[in-house]
Order: C-alpha cells, then structure tokens, then sequence
C-alpha cells in the first residue's frame, strides 16, 4: 500500500517544482536572448536603362552588421554574363566604369526580386552606383545611382 500512495504524493509536488522553476526562469531564458535585428532601408534608387531596357527599384538594406542589395521589380533584356558592381558616386554614366569598383555577384534574373549580400569591407558612403554589367561587350547595361532613404 505505501508504494501506490508514494507516486500519488510524489506526482503533485513534482509538478508544482517544474511549473515554479519554468514561471521563475522564463524572463531570465528572454533576456538571454538576442533582440532580433531591425531591417533598415539606408540607400535606395531607381534602376535606369544605359545599353539595354530595364526597369524596377535597388535599394540598400542594413541589418544588425549585414547589408543587402534589393532589387524590386526588377527587370533587364537579357544580356550574357552581367554582373552587379558597386561603383564610386560621380562614376560616368556612359557605359563605361571606373577601375574602382566592387563586384557584388553575377545577376540572379533578368527579371524579380533578388537580393545580394554586400561584404562588409565595402564603404557605401563612397560606393553609391549599382552598375549592371556585360563583361564580353564590357558594357554598362543599365545602373542604379542610390540616394540616402
């Protein structure tokens, strides 16, 4: 008889020490969690054709320590391997780019939302141009000049 009233005391005591260890521990568990990082739209403007059509939105977006290039609707005629640079503010807008640029990847699409993580080491205070280049005809397709949001 003793062992089938044990569990039976044992049971509700058991219980009431987890529910007081979870209320007493779940504001220490949510403050040892990080905040989560707020998307902040630091750049942004409008893509204009230079060689091909295109069309649509760039914008720069700071996360935390990240930062993105956001393309929205986003649209360009084809080309063969463009790529996206990150060019100096005042760089010509004739097609032609200055040696001082830095390439953010290859286009996703020709046509979407894309995105492209900017590396860290890059200054955006100085690199403000999106340029969409052909590397064959080394050829500026179309660009972006960003503007402070």
């Amino acid at each position: 008889m003793h062992s089938r009233t044990l569990p039976g005391r044992l049971l509700p005591a058991l219980l009431a020490a987890v529910a007081l260890q979870l209320l007493s521990a779940g504001p220490a568990m949510a403050a040892d969690r990080p905040l989560a990082a707020r998307s902040v739209e630091v750049l942004r403007g409008t893509v204009k054709p230079v060689a091909h059509r295109a069309s649509g939105q760039a914008s720069v977006v700071a996360t935390g320590r990240r930062r993105t290039l956001n393309l929205r609707s986003f649209r360009i005629a084809p080309g063969p391997r463009v790529r996206v640079y990150l060019v100096p503010r005042g760089a010509r807008t004739d097609g032609a780019i200055p040696r001082d640029f830095k390439d953010i990847g290859a286009l996703k699409g020709s046509r979407g939302n894309q995105r492209y993580e900017i590396p860290a080491s890059v200054d955006l205070r100085r690199y403000t141009s999106v340029v969409f280049w052909c590397v064959p005809f080394t050829q500026s397709l179309a660009r972006a000049d960003l503007r402070r949001a």
